[in-house]
C-alpha cells in the first residue's frame, strides 16, 4: 500500500499559493525595483517566445524556443515556485488526483521525461519509496531547483538528469506530462490550418517518431503514462494511433479529461495509461 501523500498538503509544503497576478508576486517577494525588472525580462521572454512559437524561428528546433524563458523562470526556487503558483497550481493538483486514481501502474524503475522543477516528479517517489524514480529535463536550472526541492523534502529515491543525452537503461514506468507539443515538429502557427481540419492520418504521422522515442524508454510490459493538452479531436486520435503503432496498448477505463484556466482561456487535458505489448 503506497504511503498517503495528501496533495493539499503537499504543495503546501512545496511552496505552491493561490497567486491572482504574478506581477504583484513578483515585486512582493523581490522588492519593488528588482520585481519590476523581473516583470520588465519577462515580458520581453514571453513576446520572444510567442513571436518563435507562432511564426517560427529559423534553424532553432521547436523543442527549444522557450528554452530562454523556461531558463529564467527557474534561475531560483522562488522565482520557479512563483511561476508554478500562478500558472500551474491547479493543473498540478489535477494530475495528482490522476496519479493518485492509477498509482497502480507506477512502480520499480519509474521515469519523468520533461520534468521540469520537479514537483510531480517528487510527488511520485513520495507516494511510491520502494522506486527508483528519475526525472528527466534539458532546463539545467529547473533539474538545479528539482534537486534542491527534493534535498528540502528529504527524498532518496529520485536523482534528477540534465541534458538531451539518452536514458542508457529502459524504465517500467514512463511519465510523460506535456511533452508533445515540445517535440512533434509542427508548421508555424501562421502557416498552420486548423487541426480539426487536417485528417487523423496527418496527425498520426506527425507523431510516429516521438512516439517511437518513448517507446524506446520503456520495457516491454511496461507502461506510459500520458498527460498531454488536447481537445478530444483528431489530433489526439493521431497520438493515440501513433502510440498504437509502436506497440503501446490503450489500458481500458484510464482515460481522464480535465480542464484548467490558461491565462484568458481554458486548456484541456487528455490523461490516459498504455502498457507496451
Amino acid at each position: 500500500m503506497m504511503p498517503d501523500v495528501d496533495i493539499k498538503e503537499y504543495l503546501s509544503q512545496v511552496g505552491i499559493r493561490k497567486i491572482t497576478e504574478l506581477d504583484t508576486a513578483l515585486t512582493e517577494a523581490f522588492g519593488q525595483d528588482e520585481g519590476e525588472r523581473h516583470i520588465e525580462r519577462l515580458t520581453k521572454l514571453y513576446d520572444q517566445s510567442e513571436e518563435r512559437l507562432v511564426y517560427g524561428a529559423g534553424d532553432t528546433p521547436y523543442l527549444h524556443r522557450q528554452q530562454e524563458l523556461v531558463e529564467y523562470l527557474n534561475q531560483s526556487q522562488q522565482m520557479s515556485l512563483l511561476a508554478s503558483s500562478f500558472y500551474d497550481r491547479v493543473f498540478f493538483r489535477r494530475v495528482m488526483e490522476y496519479l493518485v486514481r492509477y498509482d497502480s501502474f507506477l512502480a520499480g524503475d519509474i521515469c519523468d521525461i520533461g520534468c521540469g522543477n520537479g514537483i510531480l516528479t517528487c510527488f511520485i517517489a513520495l507516494r511510491h519509496p520502494d522506486a527508483a524514480v528519475t526525472g528527466l529535463e534539458l532546463s539545467p536550472n529547473a533539474v538545479s531547483v528539482a534537486e534542491g526541492l527534493a534535498a528540502k523534502l528529504h527524498i532518496n529515491n529520485v536523482h534528477f538528469i540534465s541534458g538531451a543525452a539518452p536514458i542508457q537503461e529502459k524504465c517500467d514506468t514512463l511519465f510523460s506530462c506535456r511533452t508533445v507539443h515540445e517535440n512533434v515538429v509542427w508548421r508555424p502557427l501562421c502557416e498552420e490550418p486548423q487541426p480539426a481540419a487536417l485528417p487523423v492520418e496527418e496527425h498520426t504521422g506527425r507523431h510516429r517518431a516521438y512516439a517511437g522515442e518513448l517507446a524506446a524508454l520503456v520495457r516491454d510490459k511496461g507502461y506510459l503514462v500520458s498527460v498531454e493538452r488536447y481537445e478530444d479531436d483528431s489530433a489526439y486520435a493521431g497520438l493515440l494511433r501513433a502510440l498504437e503503432h509502436v506497440g503501446f496498448c490503450q489500458v481500458r477505463g484510464t482515460h481522464m479529461q480535465f480542464s484548467c484556466r490558461d491565462g484568458d482561456k481554458t486548456a484541456v487535458f487528455q490523461a490516459m495509461v498504455f502498457q507496451r505489448a
